[in-house]
């Protein structure tokens, strides 16, 4: 018997099948990890994906599998096709798509179960009897109080792990033949805190309408289009139990690392231990052990950010992508797969539903739905009657001309005390983070950059430190200017830090927490901000994106964006569409379980984003929004292919983009009907931790699929020396 295997390595040169014998004594399945030979006298790691009678090669030549990595196929048949589906459809290699199934510390075998010696009594009766006056003397004093206090406890309360017992005396114990060890695994669990089931909540008579449409429409993939706090959740959670009572699994996707603790409570108070978590923000332990538990059918529901799209669940009955509209969904590095597109094949491949949920579908969402393609369920009103919150915009210009020149407006302030002085709470939303944006020396016009991006540094003040957002990169504050040699540099800009400090002085009384980069980057500590605000040890919470999603505070009556124009002024065709997104998102936080008010703030008040979220009317921008697209020949309508190098190098890089170009020429003449435009530039940010960037844009008309396995076709060969190159069809980032 022969093993057809695919080695752990993601190069384009060895992206094929190799054969390997299996030796008699091995028991090999497709998806189980091997170790095998690989060119000259190298072991590598490999993940066998068939299994045939006769080789396609010599015999002779064929050499035999090593050893297998585990007792148990790491991945099923479902998900070896589905890495197949990924190479091609993301124009990868096998390996790199096989990559996704599994935990990355379990390659190379840098993580395992975990394991703690556990110690048990093995005599009972008239022998442990004997055994305690033995440690005793004859003037009945105890001789041995540690090893009595051992016995005692595993009396008492049966097996006991060995740290929590006298090392010692547990020794003596085993040499006495009293006790016994033996190890035993012992789960990492991500979130430890208890939680009580809850009886499911009577449905409204709109919730049970689309429940039932689910239930019976036959149709597979719907798109719940719900207003924030119209009820979505209790959707979903009815749909995954419908899944598991028919012996099926469910997967449920959340955006962001911060709402999965608030999902994943949710969750756990239906469905007690099933659950497992899967996000990057788990150590490797316990993202080992999530995984583990999901392959051993001991968690039938799996919640995670956009890689547990790939978690081994079998028998998949509903997937669930919530909040589908954030660009989170697409991946950050090659290849760029969208957990969109991952979830409809995983639902095709086991005619599973498939439900997406978003208070603001992504246009193009939205699009296919009214096309046809998903069954649109529409939930307007929200729970209890409750009126979606009143929307005040504020002029910022305004405020400058009245001599405002703090980042709070007269307005916000205002309501900010109001909030206060009912003893309610507030969120205040602003997507830079720090202190200051960037530092300008006034007399000669230097601006402090980091030494490895094209970007400025931003200061943060709580460390007084300047630091790059992009590399990471940190620079001490100069108090003269290193160009000139002036004391004339000024701090530019506002960010979180510096309205947390602003409002510590308008509002000294106030209970202020921060959630951005700087303050989540230890773990849970998403968490334990969320149980902070949820619990009201806080008064007002201040943050970046990550507070618009889905976060519920039933105290919050005040949500404001502070500078709605810096999502407006991104150079994207999309930034109308995230511009309305977040403003209703984090207007949305307000007014949950009583009425509420949201503050908007905008040098561009007349805007027709601004104009239609503060009115709540997604319809109505949905209509504006996908006229201009189709004027402007836009997606839906059209499709990007971006094809991005990089290099250390500026001229390198330059002349791999003409090279590129110059064999692009040669594919896309017989196609050039369908092109819309070409267009080779610099990236907005020229130079990231050292690389110099440049981007090839190509526009295309819709259909042109043959066109687009050309230019892949080009990709694949093409090959310059220290130059980096990627591909990505319709980039969420188009600088």
């Amino acid at each position: 018997m022969y093993a057809k295997v695919i080695v752990d390595i993601s190069h384009t040169q060895v992206d094929r099948v190799f054969e390997y014998l299996i030796p008699q004594e091995l028991h090999i399945e497709p998806g189980m990890r091997v170790s095998v030979p690989f060119g000259k006298s190298k072991m590598m790691e490999g993940i066998v994906i068939g299994l045939a009678q006769t080789p396609e090669f010599q015999p002779e030549k064929i050499k035999p599998i090593l050893s297998t990595l585990e007792d148990f196929c790491a991945l099923t048949q479902e998900q070896i096709d589905l890495a197949c589906f990924i190479k091609d459809k993301y124009n990868t290699t096998l390996a790199s798509a096989l990559r996704f199934m599994i935990p990355s510390q379990l390659r190379g075998a840098k993580v395992g179960a975990k394991t703690q010696n556990m110690v048990s009594l093995i005599v009972s009766g008239e022998e442990l009897r004997e055994a305690k006056r033995a440690l005793y003397k004859q003037n009945g004093e105890v001789k041995f109080p540690k090893q009595l206090e051992v016995l005692n406890k595993l009396k008492m309360e049966g097996q006991q792990p060995a740290s929590e017992l006298n090392a010692s005396a547990v020794k003596s114990l085993v040499r006495k033949g009293l006790v016994a060890t033996e190890k035993e695994e012992v789960l990492r669990t991500p979130f430890k805190h208890a939680v009580e089931l809850i009886e499911d909540y009577t449905l409204t008579d709109t919730q049970q309408e689309i429940l039932d449409t689910i239930r019976t429409s036959g149709e597979k993939s719907f798109l719940l289009h719900g207003a924030t706090g119209s009820g979505k959740t209790e959707i979903y959670i009815r749909v995954i139990r419908d899944a598991l009572e028919k012996g099926k699994t469910a997967l449920m996707l959340v955006p962001e690392i911060s709402l999965t603790p608030q999902t994943y409570k949710f969750l756990k108070q239906r469905f007690a231990e099933k659950v497992a978590v899967f996000h990057s923000g788990l150590s490797a332990g316990e993202r080992y052990d999530e995984w583990m538990k999901v392959k051993r059918g001991q968690a039938r529901i799996v919640l995670g950010a956009r890689s547990a799209v790939f978690a081994p669940l079998e028998n998949l009955g509903v997937v669930i992508i919530d909040e589908e509209h954030e660009t989170s969904y697409k991946a950050d590095n090659y290849p760029k797969y969208t957990a969109h597109e991952i979830a409809k094949k995983r639902c095709d491949m086991n005619d599973a539903i498939l439900i997406l949920g978003s208070a603001t579908p992504q246009i193009e969402t939205y699009y296919r739905a009214c096309q046809g393609e998903m069954h649109i369920l529409k939930m307007p009103q929200r729970l209890f009657d409750l009126a979606l919150p009143s929307v005040e915009i504020v002029d910022l210009r305004r405020e400058l001309s009245d001599g405002n020149r703090t980042a709070i407006s007269g307005s916000l302030y205002e309501a900010l005390n109001d909030t206060l002085a009912q003893g309610k709470q507030a969120m205040l939303f602003l997507n830079r983070r720090g202190y200051s944006t960037f530092v300008m020396c006034r007399s000669c016009g230097y601006v402090v950059k980091c030494d490895s991006c094209d970007v400025t540094m931003t200061y943060h003040k709580s460390q007084d430190m300047l630091k790059c957002h992009y590399c990471g990169r940190t620079k001490t504050p100069e108090s003269m200017c290193p160009k000139c040699g002036k004391p004339h540099l000024k701090y530019f800009g506002v960010g979180t830090q510096q309205i947390e400090e602003q409002l510590r002085e308008m509002f000294p009384q106030a209970r202020l927490l921060r959630m951005d980069m700087d303050t989540t980057g230890t773990k849970d500590a998403h968490l334990k901000i969320f149980e902070q605000f949820a619990a009201h040890k806080a008064d007002i919470l201040i943050g970046t994106q990550m507070i618009t999603k889905g976060l519920d505070f039933e105290r919050v009556t005040l949500s404001a964006i502070l500078a709605a124009d810096t999502m407006l002024n991104i150079p994207d065709y999309r930034s109308a569409e995230r511009t309305f997104s977040h403003i209703t998102q984090i207007a949305g936080r307000a007014g949950r379980k009583e009425a509420g008010k949201v503050i908007l703030q905008t040098y561009n008040p007349d805007h027709y984003a601004v104009q239609y979220a503060s009115k709540h009317d997604y319809d109505g921008f949905y209509r504006y929004e996908i006229k201009m697209r189709e004027m402007a020949m836009l997606p839906p309508f059209s499709t990007y292919v971006q094809i991005q190098f990089s290099g250390e190098k500026n001229e390198q890089v330059v002349a791999a983009v003409k090279e590129f170009i110059r064999q692009l020429k040669t594919v896309i003449l017989p196609h050039k009907h369908g092109i819309i435009s070409i267009r080779a530039a610099e990236a907005a940010i020229r130079r990231i931790r050292n690389m110099e960037r440049y981007n090839i844009l190509i526009h295309l008309k819709n259909g042109e699929e043959d066109l687009i396995h050309s230019i892949y076709q080009v990709f694949n060969r093409f090959h310059y020396q220290n130059v980096l190159a990627g591909i990505d069809i319709n980039p969420v980032n188009m600088a």
